[in-house]
């Protein structure tokens, strides 16, 4: 999950146009699909700041997970792997089923495009006693455990029991590791070695995206696909995208909800308007709040600054937002400068006693009382 998150938090920019996300590997009828691309040459991946901004959120998670500094060691010394590589990028596709007893029937992979050194995962592996899976011709690790053992350098894996969930971790090469259930992974490798189709952008999905400039993330959800769900089948909600890009100076998000009917999008636009409209009175900011809460408000009404008009047509109703680059990195500056904040007040009350006034001096609650 980490090995995720990482490359999640330094997948920030684009090299490659739209059209050339890397989603092979994926199903080509994926219901719900997140594909990202390399982070080189954007000015959100080269600018000074953001440097800056990735060393603090690295130095916060230290101090969040104590585990994460050795975590990020065992990656890059015991597998040969950046998380900080902004050639990176990965592609997530799945599909979701009514299975036995009403629980989920999941498929699907996650492919991670990151260089890796397999002779050193497979021999962390074997000294960790990680169970492996044999599918489409491939040896893999089970996932689960494989992720255990990162997080916790002193834990021995434990075996399965019979119901457990089966996921593997394969690694394909030196810059493709699959994450995939073993009755899923001859499916991905097949369309790895361009056997079978992945999953492709449609016409309306690759103009969709090429209006956020050199895109750099996409993710797209259609509801047809899913299990049935009637509070959102009254919404008239077919299907959703969102993509992310950078156009000049800006980063450029948006976002898109089709509807079965044109009234329901309409409907829906005015509702998302009317919010926006009513966001400035809901953040007006009261001086007698705390700091904090001014601060956070103060976040809140640039973020709706930011937000264009919502645009209904036809069926669809969308929405564009459009941050200057260095304004976005000092808004989330702000953000971490608050959880910081929380995180040493959570400190400092787990750490010191509790105490209690006595006539001027302090002493730990539930100390005995003096006597003269």
């Amino acid at each position: 999950m980490r090995l995720i998150l990482a490359s999640l938090l330094t997948t920030v920019g684009a090299a490659l146009p739209a059209q050339q996300f890397d989603t092979r590997g994926i199903p080509a009828d994926a219901a719900i699909v997140l594909v990202t691309a390399p982070t080189t040459g954007l000015k959100i991946n080269s600018s000074p700041a953001m440097k800056a901004l990735r060393e603090r959120l690295e130095k916060i998670a230290a101090k969040a997970d104590k585990n994460s500094p050795k975590l990020d060691k065992i990656l890059r010394e015991e597998f040969g792997v950046d998380t900080n590589d902004t050639n990176s990028s990965f592609a997530v596709g799945l599909n979701i089923a009514n299975g036995a007893n009403g629980t989920p029937d999941f498929s699907g992979a996650a492919v991670l495009h990151m260089k890796v050194d397999p002779k050193k995962v497979e021999a962390f592996g074997k000294k960790r006693g990680i169970a492996t899976f044999t599918a489409g011709g491939k040896t893999g690790w089970n996932a689960l455990q494989f992720f255990g053992a990162l997080g916790d350098p002193g834990a021995q894996a434990q075996p399965d029991g019979p119901d457990s969930f089966q996921l593997g971790l394969f690694v394909v090469d030196a810059s493709t590791i699959v994450i995939a259930q073993p009755k899923d992974a001859a499916a991905c490798f097949a369309s790895l070695a361009g056997k079978t189709a992945p999953y492709a952008l449609n016409a309306a999905q690759k103009t969709f995206v090429a209006d956020t400039g050199r895109s750099y993330g996409f993710f797209a959800v259609n509801l047809a696909r899913l299990p049935s769900n009637p509070e959102l089948e009254q919404t008239g909600l077919a299907n959703a995208m969102m993509a992310f890009g950078e156009k000049g100076p800006n980063q450029v998000y948006k976002i898109a909800a089709n509807f079965t009917t044109a009234e329901k999008a309409k409907t829906t636009g005015q509702q998302i308007q009317g919010f926006l409209a009513a966001a400035p009175l809901l953040l007006a900011i009261d001086p007698a709040e705390p700091a904090e809460q001014q601060a956070l408000k103060k976040v809140g009404t640039e973020l709706v600054s930011a937000i264009q008009p919502v645009k209904v047509e036809g069926n669809q109703a969308a929405m564009t937002i459009s941050f200057e680059t260095e304004k976005l990195i000092g808004m989330i500056a702000q953000l971490m400068d608050l959880a910081e904040k929380q995180m040493e007040a959570q400190g400092g009350a787990a750490g010191a006693p509790a105490v209690k006034a006595t006539g001027g001096k302090k002493k730990p609650v539930g100390a005995p009382a003096t006597t003269k």
